[in-house]
């Protein structure tokens, strides 16, 4: 008989380990993912226990330390590891939203800081920390609270000008009067230098067709409103009279010049009146600020660079007072008409514009950082044409009727010119104040920046079929500037680039040339701009670097021919003309007694009397031209032989004597010539 089989008892213990003959049988030892750093170097088994394992404290009575960085398989490395990822995703998190909210000054400051540093964490906690404060309209009234309303903020004084003091400064808390000044007192003609209406007349329309487009200083339409209807807030007797002084040299006629003979004198009187006025009641306004601007422009016609320069300065200093620099609130405690902050808008970016040529004619940093501009560019209009049009005007009696009418480009113009000196600005701090050293990486960034800005530009800004001088005068900059960024890299060679600098540079010289020509055929150059002596200059100095090649014969001579023309009404093309014979004596450069072209004979007459064709001697026979870029233009067989091999020193871009070459190699440059070596690109 078959018993039932019974089901299995449920056991309430532990389960027991099967027996093998051995008794019970031991726990199986654990598995440990990383050994203590004794047991690691005895090769001995580690239990892994914490805070010392047995076999340290146990078998060798040794210290016993882990190295937790090492094991990634630990579940706290790989929390680390998270916390990390998490660190890293909140300060991009910070960075994005700093962006988002960031006006373009801010914006291209934390991009600059984002490829200046590899760890974003210091931005980002500058960005964390760089919160809105509270409101203080939420909290009681407290003198602390009204303190802190009232400091730093604009103010108004009686003349209804604005008055900006930082919060570092006491001075916001004054009364207004203390600010106050008698009115300008205007009369028919705002000068004493002349009675003759119709002469004022045709003075300010020389200024506003020849020099106005270029250095729009002023607003037009609202400076002519208040020089008809004699208010002062756009019009004052100092802007009359600098803008007269500034349009003298424009006019042939007599009147013009403090001495009718000599033509030097052109607006001294004008001039004289205007110092006059600035010295017996300098108060800041938005019309001393415009005429201390243009007093600057005219000054280097006379050689007075220093005295320009520091009229510059004032202009400058006083626009900050003014807070034009600053953008405001429309419910902020300072409210400005849709006129008012046009015409401030267009004061600052002119001054600012003119301020940034100053210093790259004079090779200094540039008084106002980019970092302090929060005020908006000057506003394109729809079109981008504005209401009034363009047409020449001159002393003669020539009538242009409209089909010689141009459409008027300046609001365009204005707003495009900020853009690229916004570049050059740039540039200036970083050579002349950098924060970090300049590579070829950040050079070709500086062009990449300048080219992005040309290929942007709208057709009317591009010198096409008829141009404007101003259109003209805005290309030729773009390539001045161009030399000037690669003028001091003429005998290098940027690593790891195809881009040339004495290419780019010949390149501009040329293209310089071309419209100087365009403008001569158009318009001649009795009425050009200042600025256009110092951009012939520079495309003169490239053309003396690409001697003796044809083009560059050519363009020289053109060159020194436009500056002799240019001088009976420019003093500062007669130092051009002086600097290029003293650079062609100081190089020994051969320039032929003839150059080809139309014309050739007078061209070379003209060159020899500036030069001193007497003293040049003829070529050297079989000169020969190097197939390389860089060659040395300065031809002397016995000079080439003994000549030194050292490149040019960093200091001489940057002047700062802590550069040197090798430092300039590691920022990815070499000699002309020298083998291309990836591993040395910077």
């Amino acid at each position: 008989m078959v018993r039932p089989i019974l089901p299995k008892k449920q056991s309430t213990g532990p389960p027991l380990e099967p027996d093998h003959g051995f008794g019970t049988r031991p726990s199986k030892r654990r598995c440990v993912s990383s050994a203590c750093i004794p047991c690691r170097k005895r090769k001995s088994k580690c239990d892994g226990g914490m805070p010392a394992c047995a076999t340290c404290s146990a078998v060798y009575f040794s210290e016993c330390q882990y190295d937790v960085q090492s094991d990634h398989r630990r579940k706290g490395a790989l929390k680390r590891d998270l916390e990390t990822l998490k660190e890293r995703n909140d300060s991009l998190g910070i960075i994005f939203e700093a962006i988002k909210s960031a006006s373009d000054v801010e914006l291209a400051e934390i991009v600059h800081q984002i490829r200046s540093s590899e760890d974003l964490e210091p931005l980002a906690e500058s960005l964390r920390q760089n919160v809105p404060l509270p409101d203080g309209s939420r909290s009681p009234p407290s003198f602390e609270g009204d303190l802190s309303e009232i400091m730093g903020k604009p103010t108004l004084d009686e003349t209804g000008e604005t008055r900006y003091f930082g919060h570092t400064s006491s001075l916001s808390l004054a009364r207004q009067s203390d600010y106050s000044s008698p009115p300008d007192v205007s009369s028919e003609t705002w000068t004493t230098a002349t009675s003759n209406m119709e002469f004022i007349t045709h003075l300010i329309g020389l200024y506003f067709c020849w020099s106005h487009p270029f250095y729009p200083i002023v607003h037009r339409e609202r400076f002519l409103h208040d020089y008809n209807v004699g208010k002062t807030k756009y019009c004052s007797s100092i802007l009359v009279n600098v803008i007269l002084a500034v349009a003298c040299p424009l006019s042939d006629r007599p009147e013009a010049r403090a001495n009718p003979n000599d033509a030097n004198t052109a607006g001294d009187h004008f001039f004289a009146e205007a110092k006059r006025i600035l010295d017996e009641d300098e108060k800041t306004s938005l019309t001393t600020i415009q005429a201390l601007a243009l007093m600057s422009v005219r000054e280097p016609n006379h050689n007075r660079d220093s005295t320009g320069y520091g009229y510059m300065g004032r202009s400058v200093r006083m626009a900050l007072e003014l807070g034009l620099h600053l953008s405001y609130p429309a419910n902020g405690p300072v409210a400005f008409t849709p006129l008012e902050a046009e015409a401030r808008r267009q004061t600052f970016w002119a001054v600012f514009s003119l301020e940034t040529l100053w210093g790259i004619g004079v090779g200094r940093l540039p008084q106002i950082p980019t970092s302090a501009i929060s005020v908006e560019n000057v506003r394109v209009p729809d079109a981008f044409f504005d209401s009034t049009a363009w047409r020449p005007y001159v002393d003669t009696d020539v009538v242009f009727g409209p089909e010689d009418e141009q459409p008027s480009v300046v609001q365009a113009m204005m707003h495009y010119f900020s853009d690229l000196v916004l570049i050059m600005n740039d540039t200036l701090n970083a050579f002349y104040a950098p924060r970090i050293r300049m590579t070829s990486k950040s050079l070709c960034g500086f062009y990449s920046r300048c080219t992005a800005w040309y290929d942007a530009l709208p057709k009317v800004l591009l010198p096409a079929k008829t141009p404007s001088p101003s259109v003209l005068m805005l290309s030729m900059a773009y390539h001045n500037f161009i030399i000037h960024l690669f003028r001091p890299f003429l005998k290098v060679r940027l690593l790891g680039s195809t881009l040339s600098p004495q290419a780019a540079c010949t390149k501009s010289a040329g293209e310089i040339s071309r419209l100087m020509t365009t403008y001569r055929d158009m318009y001649g150059l009795r009425r050009i701009v200042v600025l256009s002596a110092h951009i012939i200059l520079s495309a003169s100095t490239i053309h003396l670097v690409d001697f003796p090649t044809p083009p560059a014969s050519e363009r020289l001579v053109q060159g020194v021919r436009d500056l002799e023309e240019i001088s009976a009404h420019n003093a500062f093309s007669n130092r051009s003309l002086d600097i290029i014979r003293s650079l062609a004596d100081k190089w020994n450069i051969p320039i032929p007694r003839e150059a080809q072209g139309n014309d050739a004979a007078s061209r070379s007459s003209s060159l020899g009397q500036v030069l001193g064709d007497s003293d040049i001697p003829p070529p050297p026979p079989d000169v020969p031209v190097s197939d390389d870029l860089f060659w040395n233009p300065l031809w002397d067989p016995a000079a080439q032989e003994v000549a030194d091999p050292r490149p040019m020193q960093f200091t001489s871009i940057s002047d700062n004597e802590a550069y040197n070459w090798e430092r300039l190699s590691q920022d990815g440059c070499s000699i002309a010539g020298e083998p291309d070596t990836p591993e040395r690109w910077a």
